[in-house]
């Protein structure tokens, strides 16, 4: 490397290694080269993993995009792996939004950039992993229009021992644990729809200034995104066209299928939306109304509340809730003035004086507004007279041609008596009318008099039918209407129905077509209370599972609907459902329903599925409330001797895997012996499913056993599993945190390892003795990037112990 690039400098340092500028000598360029370091720790692992990084990085330099940065070279020598590539200049998007989230503007044209990158890479069937606002840049061109560029394209996966998270030079502590996938924590086969996740995540951060999932604790985020509490984006962020907050909303849902099914269909959305929903501020002509058909994303968020439409089209004057103001974002200082000033420079009425000659447009021509050649006089004269194009808005001189402003004539002129013979207005002469003879009328007879009156009776009582029918469908209306309005008032806590305004909400939930309309009605559904002997629940459940609805409504009125209004007495009729339907989206979203109310009684129902459906997604919906009955039972070992029953009956490895990550959250001495088998079994699916149970295991004997299999792990993956089980054990334990967080210390020996303890550690109260486990990390570890982020961890809690009104000093 030396022959070719000078080293002009360390930019910083990251998880995956140190970042450096250079000068290129063989091509007089800058570039920045980063050190990927594998794991130096083990002399065992370095020459493969060489190998691997370099073939892999040399396949990431074929990943050519103006919205990515460009691997240059890769290469290795004395010291390792490197990875040559573009040098930036310019933020990332955790700077731009520190300072300010972004205004819709400016937002367009991130999101549409970042999807373009996302749309290339997956073309290659490439995978970030890593997705963060610091892995995003916002350089700015020549012309004063900013470009998005995504660093670290797939390096992420280069780690030979991947983490939860990696971490550049601006990272804090907490890393991208912010914008990581459910399945990321979940060990599961990650694809692209993680990284539709993760960005999703950074938009809904771009416009808010707020996490989507937040908590004070790195376990407290992670059960945040696993639970998928998340605040609708409407109701942070206002100023938003409502589309566009359901776009987010869609990307960021909790199950995979129910996003994106790529980046090329949710720019594609994205677009279309954008068009048809063209506002003042985005278009140099007339608004374009959003048409009724307009597509917009399917929107499941579970654990969320159904809200009305409460939002209205951008108006940079309205008043915002987020946690930064929005902020135009402009060139840097000393730039030329931008001849992009569409994001830059927003108004709030438009002037009707036209521009003077040479100043900058206030927009961007809208992309569907055609042009003056491109108008077809061919146009039927109804769509011209409902759709006409924007007006544009012309410079003065522009138009210097003697003849006069001629219309594209939409309008026929009226014909007019004319005896004279004259010329019409139109220049046509009109021809004179002649009279014709007058004839004589004949009578209409008895019989005909005789139908034309049955007829006219007939037609009586169907206009009396259809009049009376219209004023039982208007009063139904105003029920119904009566219902929504007092469901949204601020501070409604019930809602009082009886069984026939409870028929006219499931009527609307059934064919309504409005997602406003729609969280309307859930919103009022949730709050029913019934003023007779109706059973709500019971029917809400009925009509859920029985009634010929969109899938879309059932998923929503059983896990938003009946999961909320908790009532056990529902469950049974839920799993009746999950068992025999064939939507496997509604038999996961019934028994996710199910999960925080299901109690001892429910334990064998829901095992049962577990050993009998052949969906993963069902079985795993069903082994998630298993364990919740089980970390909330005082019966324990009752419940692990008929878990240790099953895995002995159990068909199949799948069956029996799942069960064991269960029989780990009842403990005992069999459970553990069952464990141990396992972990010494030549499978390592087998391996696996044990190391998982290992680290959601009630006690310290089955942590221990962990940490033994961690201190002997010669594979690389398994390894990475089990340190990973045991960082969830240990940031998520309650009892003996100095013992398990030391004895966790004493096990980490790579170097992502290295991080995530420090992370972990970092967000935990400050103690002297967490104090002197990073402070040891810096004394003497020979891994920069950990002295670096121990050192920023010590700062951070020194820095809540000041706020605590703790003494450091004294404290260490």
């Amino acid at each position: 490397m030396e022959d070719r690039y000078e080293i002009r400098g360390k930019i910083g340092q990251g998880g995956l290694g140190a970042v450096y500028k250079a000068h290129d000598i063989r091509m007089n360029r800058q570039v920045a080269i980063k050190r990927i370091m594998p794991n130096a720790e083990d002399a065992s692992i370095p020459e493969e993993a060489t190998r691997q990084l370099i073939k892999e990085a040399g396949s990431l330099a074929s990943l050519q995009h103006p919205n990515i940065v460009t691997i240059y070279d890769v290469g290795s020598d004395e010291d390792g792996p490197f990875v040559v590539m573009e040098l930036l200049t310019g933020d990332t998007l955790e700077e731009i939004i520190g300072k300010g989230s972004f205004t819709w503007q400016d937002f367009r044209h991130l999101a549409m950039q970042t999807l373009e990158a996302l749309i290339a890479a997956q073309e290659l069937h490439l995978v970030h992993r890593d997705l963060k606002p610091s892995n995003i840049m916002l350089t700015w061109l020549p012309s004063g229009k900013f470009q998005v560029k995504i660093v670290d394209f797939g390096l992420a996966k280069l780690s030979s021992t991947p983490s939860l998270q990696t971490i550049d030079q601006s990272d804090g502590v907490f890393g991208s644990i912010y914008f990581m996938a459910p399945e990321q924590f979940e060990r599961v086969p990650i694809d692209l729809k993680t990284d539709l996740y993760a960005i999703g995540c950074v938009f809904y951060y771009a416009l808010t200034g707020v996490y989507p999932f937040d908590g004070d604790t790195a376990a407290a985020v992670m059960a945040s995104h696993l639970q998928h509490h998340v605040t609708p984006i409407q109701e942070v962020r206002e100023g938003v066209p409502l589309w566009v907050c359901d776009w987010i909303m869609w990307h960021i849902n909790r199950q995979p299928s129910d996003r994106p099914e790529s980046a090329r269909e949710a720019l594609k959305v994205f677009v279309e939306n954008a068009a048809a929903n063209t506002s003042p501020e985005l278009s140099s002509g007339s608004p374009t109304p959003a048409p009724e058909q307009s597509k917009r994303p399917r929107l499941v968020i579970p654990g969320s509340a159904p809200v009305p439409e409460v939002v209205k089209e951008p108006n940079p004057a309205q008043s915002v809730k987020t946690a930064s103001v929005p902020k135009p974002l402009l060139p840097p200082d000393g730039s030329k003035p931008s001849v992009h000033t569409t994001s830059q420079v927003v108004h709030s009425a438009r002037s009707a004086e036209p521009e003077e000659a040479g100043s900058s447009a206030d927009a961007e021509p809208a992309a569907q507004s055609p042009g003056p050649s491109e108008i077809s006089q061919s146009v039927p004269e109804e769509a011209k007279a409902t759709t006409q194009a924007p007006t544009p808005v012309l410079k003065k001189a522009a138009l210097k041609t003697g003849a006069k402003p001629m219309s594209l004539g939409n309008q026929t002129p009226k014909q007019s008596s004319n005896p004279t013979g004259q010329a019409s207005p139109s220049g046509a002469p009109t021809k004179p009318t002649v009279a014709a003879p007058e004839k004589k009328k004949k009578g209409i007879s008895n019989g005909i008099k005789m139908a034309i009156a049955a007829i006219m009776g007939i037609l009586a009582v169907a206009i009396a039918v259809l009049l009376l029918k219209r004023s039982g469908d208007n009063a139904e209306m105003k029920v119904y209407n009566e219902m929504v309005l007092q469901a949204s008032k601020e501070g409604t806590t019930e809602l009082p129905i009886d069984k026939r305004k409870l028929e006219i909400l499931l009527r609307n939930a059934a064919s309504v077509a409005s997602n406003t309309d729609r969280y309307a009605i859930y919103n009022a559904l949730f709050l029913a209370k019934a003023t007779d002997d109706t059973n709500i629940d019971a029917r809400i459940a009925e009509f859920a599972t029985t009634r010929e609805i969109i899938p879309d409504v059932r998923v929503v009125l059983i896990r938003d609907v009946l999961r909320k209004r908790k009532n056990p007495a529902v469950i049974g009729t839920l799993l009746d459902f999950a068992k025999s339907t064939d939507e496997p989206k509604a038999a996961v979203a019934a028994i996710e329903a199910s999960r925080f109310m299901a109690s001892d009684e429910h334990f064998p129902a829901f095992l049962e599925v577990i050993q009998t459906t052949d969906d993963d997604l069902i079985r795993k919906a069903a082994e998630e409330n298993v364990a919740t009955i089980i970390d909330k039972t005082s019966s324990k070992s009752i419940l692990g001797q008929t878990l240790l029953s099953a895995y002995e009956s159990a068909s199949n490895d799948t069956i029996r895997h799942s069960i064991l990550r269960l029989i780990g959250r009842t403990g005992g001495e069999q459970a553990l012996a069952l464990a141990r088998d396992n972990l010494d079994s030549p499978d390592v699916k087998n391996n696996i499913a044990a190391i998982v149970a290992l680290g959601s295991w009630t006690g310290q004997d089955g942590y221990k056993l962990l940490l033994k299999y961690l201190s002997t792990a010669s594979d690389l993956q398994l390894r990475d599993r089990a340190f990973k089980s045991a960082f969830q054990f240990t940031s998520q334990s309650t009892d003996n945190i100095q013992e398990n967080w030391t004895l966790l210390a004493e096990q980490t020996k790579l170097q992502e390892e290295q991080l995530s303890l420090i992370r972990g550690l970092a967000n935990i109260p400050p103690e002297p003795w967490n104090f002197a486990i990073l402070q040891d990390i810096v004394a003497n570890s020979d891994n920069d990037a950990a002295v670096d982020l121990a050192e920023r961890a010590i700062i951070r809690l020194k820095d809540i112990q000041k706020i605590q009104g703790g003494n450091p000093e004294e404290e260490e």
